[in-house]
């Protein structure tokens, strides 16, 4: 978790938003270590009943029904939108960003 959250740091320049900010009605996707972009979909292999989860709003609330423990935040960007969330009971630490973070990494 530490090598994500130092990538994040560095390469998002990260800031805390006020909780209550929106979340841009953007396609989503999931940044990984290296800053290669994957579909939310992608998730599918720790949890096959994920549907059509496309945001991390609806990620998160997935995953207080399942009665796991999760925190997030907004992030600030240069461009787009980021949201980490972190679920430690299942060793996740995601970072969820829309296309314009991915425009130099093509989005599988």
């Amino acid at each position: 978790m530490r090598t994500v959250q130092a990538f994040m740091a560095s390469a998002l320049t990260v800031v805390q938003l006020a909780p209550g900010s929106a979340l841009a009605a953007d396609r989503w996707f999931l940044l990984a270590r290296h800053g290669e972009c994957s579909s939310i979909r992608s998730l599918e292999r720790k949890f096959p009943d994920i549907g059509n989860i496309a945001e991390p709003d609806a990620f998160v609330k997935f995953m207080v029904a399942k009665g796991l423990k999760v925190s997030s935040k907004s992030v600030r960007v240069q461009a787009g939108s980021a949201f980490e969330v972190l679920v430690p009971e299942r060793e996740l630490s995601l970072l969820f960003v829309t296309a314009e973070l991915c425009s130099k990494a093509e989005a599988r």
